[in-house]
């Protein structure tokens, strides 16, 4: 199996070679390009919980991508210890809950809705940081975070004045997705990545197969063309392998406030995305919204020319 596998020892070499402007650079690049593949990932699951209940999917694709990188990645993961396990379990969980409720309430409300209530846990992220790790985030960071929180709210609340089920579901997915990048942070130092990512993800998958085979039925009569059969692969290769590992690498070289702001974009690509393929509606209300994330990401990555 190691022949074919991926020699990370060589990849680190060069990665740990980069002085620290490329490698925060780099970290950027791969954070946003996440960004623009999880923005995508809501109008696919979007379509695929027509035929898939919410705990199904989200077992499939962790499962599923888990076992896909094990091979690939065995040179690697061959070496795990048990505080890795222990590490990926912790954020398995998170990753679970995280990924469940957003699921479940993406059934409830707009792929463009739950990517900006799911952005949500960017303004929750510096005020963990400094609880936890007693880390100031700084002004800047909390600048940015209060003009996303004002963008999320303009295109998240209802006309009526309220979240509806399905925003509930979401607000509190993104509380679980904040600890889980918290998490990560703290992990990513400690230990390997790529072997977290694969933990993180089975651990995922393995919950979600127990609550579905209890609480959901069991998918039959399910006929699978090329459109489905393209909505999971997109979701087992792109929306989890690729993401997860672009992102938990990423969070090597960069910290979590940072690239949680970044990550905001995908909120932005899933309102796009859903207007274009979903026919979701575009107002003036939508599009200050955008500017007020694009802006907070720009404030953020200008860096002392902020001011």
């Amino acid at each position: 199996m190691s022949d074919y596998s991926i020699d990370l020892y060589k990849i680190s070499i060069i990665m740990f070679s980069m002085d620290t402007r490329k490698k925060s650079i780099l970290a950027d690049f791969m954070i946003l390009s996440s960004a623009l593949l999880w923005g995508g990932e809501y109008v696919v699951v979007k379509d695929v919980l027509d035929y898939l209940s919410p705990c199904w999917v989200n077992a499939f694709r962790f499962i599923a991508a888990s076992l896909l990188m094990l091979p690939i990645f065995w040179r690697n993961f061959r070496n795990v210890s048990k505080k890795e396990v222990f590490a990926g379990f912790i954020l398995g969980v998170f990753l679970f809950a995280g990924f469940t409720l957003q699921t479940v309430g993406l059934v409830k409300t707009t792929a463009g809705k739950s990517g900006f209530l799911t952005a949500s846990y960017v303004v929750m992220v510096p005020f963990l940081v400094w609880l936890l790790k007693k880390e100031f985030p700084g002004f800047k960071a909390l600048i940015c975070a209060g003009i996303l929180i004002s963008g999320i709210a303009l295109l998240s609340l209802d006309m009526g004045g309220g979240f509806n089920q399905g925003d509930l579901l979401t607000i509190i997915a993104a509380v679980s997705f904040a600890c889980g990048i918290i998490g990560f942070d703290i992990y990513s130092k400690k230990y390997d990545p790529i072997n977290l990512t694969i933990l993180e993800m089975f651990t995922g998958g393995l919950l979600a197969l127990v609550v579905a085979a209890f609480l959901e039925p069991v998918p039959n009569n399910i006929s699978f063309g090329g459109k489905e059969i393209l909505q999971l692969v997109y979701l087992v290769v792109f929306g989890s392998i690729v993401c997860h590992l672009l992102s938990n690498v990423a969070l090597k070289w960069t910290n979590a406030t940072h690239a949680s702001i970044l990550w905001s974009l995908e909120s932005v690509f899933a309102m796009v995305f859903g207007i274009l393929f979903l026919g979701e509606g575009m107002t003036l209300r939508i599009g200050i919204g955008f500017s007020l994330v694009l802006a907070a990401v720009l404030l953020t990555e200008l860096g002392g020319k902020s001011k």
